[in-house]
């Protein structure tokens, strides 16, 4: 089984072309399932579930700010409060891409080190992976 290094995951946004995001340290996205129990006295006490409850995907990304188009596309949604078009390249080839919410954009500063953000992610409508 191949195995991928953490630096083949990219964060891409939409600039003409899906152009990664520089300065990104690491990405996270998480798809969440929801279910609904639909547990009743003929279940013999057991949990029955179905898959009908809402979907969505969250990315989480950190890195180091920076003063590429990218990175002001990022940063002017998180002030605008608009959706972006994103894209999250795997080391294997797969990709999931879509519009997302940009839930809440971080700077962060320490003495002797450089300027750091932090993004979380909301999807809006539905991703395609491919």
């Amino acid at each position: 089984m191949a195995k991928y290094i953490g630096n083949d995951m990219v964060l891409k946004i939409m600039n003409t072309t899906y152009q990664t995001i520089a300065g990104c340290l690491s990405h996270t996205l998480t798809i969440n399932n929801e279910v609904i129990d639909v547990s009743d006295k003929d279940s013999n006490r057991w949990s029955d579930k179905i898959s009908a409850g809402q979907r969505s995907l969250a990315v989480s990304f950190n890195g180091w700010v920076s003063d590429d188009a990218q990175f002001a596309l990022m940063e002017a949604a998180a002030e605008g409060d608009t959706i972006v078009d994103l894209q999250l390249a795997y080391g294997n080839g797969k990709t999931v891409t879509g519009n997302f919410h940009v839930d809440s954009f971080e700077y962060t500063g320490e003495y002797n080190g450089a300027q750091a953000f932090s993004c979380t992610l909301s999807n809006d409508g539905v991703p395609t992976f491919a």
